[in-house]
């Protein structure tokens, strides 16, 4: 079903889609309450039970893409809802009296859950919304959503840890209600099939894009990989670089965060706006500006500059970040929009696997403590990148022009 005009019903799909987040930002759950987990059980429990569901998602991703393609995106949304819930707070909440359960827990609430919902949650997006600077602003709406219902969960979260953490993944039970009104208010969304009726023209150029699909998707894919794993290492270990700077506590960090958070909301509302009149230069403006935005911080640290710099550098991610999303439905077949966000999806999962390492290795072979230090790397990764995508928008430019 592809939605013709906002109505009440249209709304409601909206809301449903933006309030699915909370399966998708479930894990904060775990950050929230780190510290009774590492003081309740042993180390290795905690650290299996954090890296777990980042390596089940990557299959997780890949299964759901695929099977999206293939059935109603619907039921599988709906199923993601409901496992959420289940495993975050019936099988999570025994889990508190067993390491095994709550290994589990984690492994399905944060790898299978996530894969399930955030793969369908795209496809109902494409699905229902065909036109693509439509299909554009919801899929920044979405994202955009995803960082609010990312800081109302932490709030949540943690007032109730405050009663008892062992509450806090109560929580997670409002993924029924979501579930629930996705029964009554989110249409069937079955796998696309080729239409018999289409004319000639619309044949062969839906024959095009099917047998030209890998060579666009790919670029993507390394993109969102390469730039991903620059900036959101920084970002992941930007307390490091506020310590290392003698810029403040962790409170100030959280302030960071925050900024960061906000103005990425902005850009991902935006989205619609910016890629319609920037359409494909817009990666390439947001993989220059990060570049920047890192030099400035490596080269002028200072508590006014982190603030200004992390609010121009939240706003680029959350734009590139859409911008991967949006693309990677926008150059496959229909039939296959599933199994490319499923791609695109593990793309960004893989993206956080080599952080630590990198991160540890890059400080031992420089022989320092400050991570500042080890900035130029990933600076140089983004600027190689923004070079790269302006010579392939160049080519795919001509290449479109001429078809």
């Amino acid at each position: 079903m592809e939605v013709k005009k906002y109505d009440f019903r249209t709304i409601m799909l909206m809301l449903i889609l933006f309030l699915s987040n909370v399966a998708i930002m479930g894990t904060t759950f775990y950050s929230v309450i780190m510290t009774q987990l590492y003081s309740t059980y042993e180390e290795w429990v905690v650290n299996l039970t954090m890296s777990l569901p980042a390596l089940v998602g990557l299959v997780a991703c890949l299964a759901a893409g695929k099977i999206c393609d293939m059935m109603d995106k619907k039921v599988m949304f709906i199923a993601g809802l409901v496992l959420f819930a289940i495993t975050g707070t019936v099988f999570g909440g025994f889990g508190y009296n067993s390491n095994l359960l709550m290994i589990g827990a984690a492994a399905f609430n944060g790898g299978i859950c996530y894969g399930m919902v955030s793969v369908s949650a795209v496809g109902l997006i494409t699905d229902c919304f065909g036109n693509e600077d439509q299909r554009g602003k919801v899929m920044g709406w979405y994202n955009g959503a995803m960082a609010l219902v990312g800081a109302v969960l932490s709030m949540v979260y943690g007032g109730l840890a405050v009663i008892d953490w062992k509450l806090a993944s109560q929580a997670n039970w409002f993924a029924l209600v979501v579930a629930v009104l996705t029964i009554f208010f989110v249409p069937a969304c079955p796998p696309k099939k080729n239409n018999s009726t289409d004319s000639e023209a619309v044949k062969a150029q839906k024959a095009a894009k099917e047998k030209g699909w890998a060579k666009r998707l790919i670029p993507l894919l390394l993109a969102f990989f390469f730039v991903g794993f620059a900036y959101m290492t920084f970002q992941t270990y930007i307390d490091l670089y506020v310590s290392s700077n003698n810029l403040g506590d962790s409170a100030f960090t959280g302030l960071l965060g925050t900024v960061q958070t906000l103005f990425s909301f902005v850009a991902c509302t935006a989205f619609g706006f910016t890629y319609g009149k920037l359409k494909t230069k817009l990666s390439v403006i947001g993989y220059f500006v990060l570049a920047l935005g890192l030099v400035v911080l490596f080269l002028f640290p200072s508590k006014i500059t982190a603030i200004a710099v992390t609010a121009v550098l939240g706003a680029a991610w959350g734009s590139v970040y859409t911008y991967w999303f949006f693309r990677a439905t926008v150059v496959v077949p229909e039939s296959m929009v599933g199994t490319a966000t499923g791609l695109i999806t593990t793309a960004n999962s893989l993206s956080y696997l080599p952080m630590a390492y990198v991160v540890t290795g890059s400080m031992a072979m420089m022989n320092t403590e400050n991570f500042t230090k080890t900035m130029p790397i990933y600076i140089v990764i983004i600027v190689i990148c923004a070079v790269i995508a302006v010579f392939y928008n160049i080519k795919t430019g001509k290449e479109e022009a001429e078809a």
